[in-house]
């Protein structure tokens, strides 16, 4: 069985999407099976070997072959039907020596998929990042691309070989985990510092965060940012600097995923993943930054949501999402007590060694087997 992962996005492509592509096909192609990533080349003129050690910290595999596809460009847009195109016949040709699992979050490659499926010993399977067959869930405008978006899931969806699910509201197959080297819990709890990462958005929780600044200085408890562009970060600033707390709280722009872990596994002593509560936050997201502070043994303050808690386990601490006075309150007694703190760090390393990236992997490879069985059958 051949393995193959699609996204249309850019390699190198700063924030998780990619990053998560990446990381699945490492793992799938470090358990021995012949792994094959297609994306869209980046204009760096940097080797795949040196991206995968620099940017995305991860030691190059032989199995693991990766095909950066240039777009076509019209005018000042590049579009991705130049990568789909050529990740299908880069599959046909694999399909000739074996059979091949494709996996991929973009629904524009779900004709093409069904294609495959029916034309050769292809089995194809979608990995669900939302929901869009279906829009009842929605607060916000329903756009034109979520209708064509949903319209392909309903029509394509039934013709493939089946869907990866991140929720378990869908079914339960979290992202992953990666186990950095263990720090100095004590070293950790000194700091005194709660960790956010991610995007500087509201619904994600970085309001809430910010909101308890002030509260969380009269403990001598501050916080950092990992996430966010230039001029939000400035926007931020500005209005920390009027209210007298900008020396209590420091930002760090988006960096490429080995730059960030290496930062995170300096700074930090309590994750907050305090994501606001709506359906997609409850039921269809898997929050990234839980992972990213369980890959570091960090104790975790999260939203008391479904899709928190699946991933978090017991290495989490749960609060109504806009409690400040919680986060506050749980924080200090958090780190006012050291062996506390330590062995809320040992859940959290714990539950990072049961998400790993390999144990997700070794669950979608017998996944898919069970499916080819089951249709050869």
């Amino acid at each position: 069985m051949i393995f193959a992962w699609l996204n249309k996005r850019a390699w190198k492509h700063p924030g998780p999407i990619v990053n998560m592509a990446v990381q699945n096909a490492h793992a799938l192609a470090s358990l021995g099976h012949e792994t094959h990533l297609f994306l869209s080349a980046s204009d760096v003129g940097s080797t795949v070997e040196e991206d995968l050690r620099d940017f995305y910290g991860l030691d190059p595999v032989k199995t693991l072959h990766i095909h950066r596809f240039e777009r076509w460009k019209i005018v000042r847009s590049k579009l991705a039907l130049a990568v789909f195109l050529r990740a299908y016949r880069a599959i046909q040709q694999l399909a000739r020596r074996d059979e091949v699992a494709v996996v991929t979050h973009d629904a524009t490659f779900l004709p093409l998929l069904a294609l495959l499926k029916r034309r050769l010993p292809v089995k194809g399977f979608y990995e669900a990042h939302d929901f869009y067959p279906a829009h009842f869930w929605r607060t916000d405008r329903v756009k034109v691309s979520y209708r064509r978006q949903g319209w392909l899931e309903r029509k394509f969806l039934p013709k493939i070989g089946g869907v990866i699910c991140l929720t378990r509201a869908q079914q339960d197959l979290p992202l992953g985990t990666t186990l950095f080297p263990e720090t100095d819990p004590e070293e950790r709890r000194k700091q005194r510092t709660l960790v956010y990462t991610g995007r500087l958005t509201s619904e994600k929780g970085a309001k809430v965060l910010f909101k308890a600044v002030p509260k969380l200085a009269e403990n001598n408890i501050r916080v950092s940012f990992f996430g966010g562009w230039e001029s939000q970060i400035a926007t931020a600033r500005a209005r920390l600097q009027k209210r007298g707390l900008e020396k209590w709280v420091d930002f760090i722009e988006f960096r490429p995923s080995a730059e960030f872990h290496r930062a995170l596994q300096r700074t930090g002593s309590i994750g907050v993943a305090l994501l606001q509560d709506n359906f997609y936050n409850r039921y269809l997201t898997c929050p990234v930054k839980a992972l990213d502070y369980l890959s570091h043994a960090l104790p975790i303050i999260g939203s008391d949501l479904p899709s928190v808690h699946e991933v978090a386990g017991e290495a989490g601490a749960y609060l109504a999402p806009d409690d400040t006075a919680g986060l506050v309150q749980t924080a200090t007694a958090l780190l006012d007590d050291p062996e506390n703190y330590r062995r809320a760090t040992e859940r959290s390393r714990d539950r990072a060694r049961q998400l790993q990236w390999r144990n997700r992997a070794a669950q979608i490879a017998e996944f898919v087997g069970a499916r080819v069985a089951a249709n050869s059958a």
